[in-house]
């Protein structure tokens, strides 16, 4: 099979055409991007142990780089990055991934098909406990052919490893292995990656200074000196910052904010296609909900999923019960499951045991990065009054919910928005008993075999069948609870050129430019 690759004058026009930019505003190099994020950042751990939230994850984004990219929503198509070309054999059991040459790592070290292994073989360890391991199980050994040829063997056919390598949370980042080395346990604080910038200051609670690499090995990038990402939790603060000229960009705008910042001259809002939810897992370790009644009446019947999307989000938001929001490829709509029926959740709870007597009793978590999320927990707390159940609301700093939430899986409910996925599979990485990643404490040896059979499957529409058949087991069982979707919108000041808008998926300002 010949390789894959992407045509010069195709990769131009993607560059061009995709972002925006005429050939009459050429880029202009230099400059300090100042960005606000709404919480601060965990640990670097390039996906080598839990999920690192978002913010952590945006930064990062620009201090490494995968084999495999992806282009914005809604093309969402697969494009080279570290690995130049690749080919698929033996029916998608074999890939062989060919190398940029003379790539260095921040520290000076090469990046080549030995250290590409290296990462691969981390995040297959299971005493690592890398969060995304679940995309990657089917990986039967990784081998360096040599130092720019990488062989991937499947243990059966696979057309998933492209998509989960570009579009699933930034694949396997490359890591060096000499800053492992290095640093020790320690070498999460130290990012180390082939990406347009270098960490060199990291201040908690204040800022994370992003500087060029002047080494980076696409020509021409980045156009930016240096990226300030400063840690600005109240986002009436941040607005006032954009608006005044303090900073140049939000990574995160609440829906209040968005309504005068559209309104505000100079400023640009940016949003896209749904792809993202907002969620009220449910947790299934922590009883009464490992019963499926339970989360019936909780998660199905007893939300108001209008009412949340109607005045938590202004309107700008869509109830939603299905695990993909309807912006992803392949989601079907499964609102009719479960309406807003209070008296059938109150039957459902009575079977349980629970009555006015005995009422069901739970905590909200909820992290303080966004203003709506804290109104959707009291949106809720006030729906489960209604079907006499007494929820109250702990309100957390957004690291601690990362720890509680993905780390320790320490919660009864959680509400938060999510990512936003690509596909199915992509949210799959949720589905296996004990993995890290297992935030609900799913037990499903059936939906895990559906995972298998959509991976192992070739066929658009032989997948799109199996999605639907996941997404109305997931539904009917509610391993997983979604209230509306998440309108995600970002905000910049408009001398900020290029910018490439992924939704929550990715914040890559390689590209990006300031005009002066």
């Amino acid at each position: 099979m010949k390789p894959c690759r992407l045509p010069v004058l195709a990769l131009i026009a993607t560059l061009l055409l995709g972002s925006g930019l005429s050939w009459a505003q050429q880029p202009q190099y230099g400059g300090t991007l100042r960005i606000a994020l709404a919480g601060d950042l965990t640990f670097f751990n390039a996906h080598q142990g839990p999920a690192p939230g978002y913010f952590t994850f945006w930064v990062w984004n620009n201090i490494f780089n995968s084999l495999l990219t992806i282009t914005p929503p809604p093309e969402l198509k697969i494009v080279p990055e570290l690995a130049k070309a690749w080919e698929v054999r033996d029916d998608g059991k074999t890939y062989i991934f060919h190398l940029e040459q003379g790539v260095k790592f921040h520290d000076g070290t090469d990046f080549d098909a030995y250290a590409a292994k290296w990462n691969f073989d981390r995040i297959l360890d299971p005493e690592v406990k890398s969060w995304v391991r679940p995309y990657y199980e089917e990986i039967d050994q990784v081998e360096a052919i040599d130092a720019y040829t990488l062989r991937i063997r499947m243990r059966e056919p696979s057309g998933a490893l492209p998509i989960a390598l570009a579009g699933y949370f930034q694949g396997v980042p490359m890591a060096s292995p000499r800053s492992f080395e290095t640093h020790g346990k320690d070498w999460v604080r130290h990012p180390t990656g082939t990406g347009p910038y270098k960490l060199t200051e990291w201040i908690p609670g204040k800022h994370v200074i992003l500087e060029k690499n002047p080494q980076y090995f696409k020509t021409g990038l980045p156009y930016l000196d240096t990226l300030e990402f400063r840690v600005m939790k109240d986002p009436l603060t941040a607005s006032a910052a954009l608006r005044t000229g303090e900073i140049d960009f939000i990574a995160r705008v609440p829906i209040q904010q968005v309504l005068v910042l559209e309104k505000t001259p100079g400023i640009q809002v940016v949003t896209g296609p749904e792809m993202a939810p907002t969620v009220a897992f449910l947790n299934m370790r922590v009883k009464p909900f490992d019963d499926v009644r339970a989360r019936r009446a909780v998660g199905g019947y007893g939300l108001d999923r209008a009412e949340i999307a109607k005045v938590a989000f202004h309107g700008r938001a869509k109830p939603l019960v299905s695990i993909l929001a309807p912006g992803v490829p392949d989601a079907i709509d499964l609102n009719e499951l479960y309406p807003y029926r209070p008296d059938e959740a109150k039957r459902l709870l009575k079977e349980l045991g629970f009555d006015e007597k005995n009422p069901l009793k739970f905590t909200i978590l909820v992290g303080n990065h966004d203003v709506t999320l804290a109104d959707i927990a009291t949106l809720i707390k006030n729906q489960m009054a209604k079907i006499g159940v007494e929820a109250k609301i702990n309100l957390l700093d957004a690291t601690a919910v990362v720890d509680r939430v993905l780390v320790k899986h320490d919660f009864e409910m959680v509400v938060s928005n999510w990512a936003n996925l690509v596909d199915i599979n992509m949210r799959s990485v949720s589905f296996f008993k004990g993995r890290q990643s297992d935030y609900m404490g799913i037990d499903d040896p059936n939906l895990e075999a559906m995972v298998y059979q959509w991976r192992r499957t070739m066929d658009p529409e032989a997948r799109k069948r199996i999605s639907a058949d996941m997404q109305r087991l997931i539904a009917d069982q509610l391993y997983w609870v979604n209230a509306t979707t998440y309108p995600f919108f970002q905000a910049h000041r408009r001398q900020v050129k290029n910018y490439p808008f992924y939704n929550q998926a990715y914040f890559f300002l390689e590209q990006v430019w300031l005009e002066k």
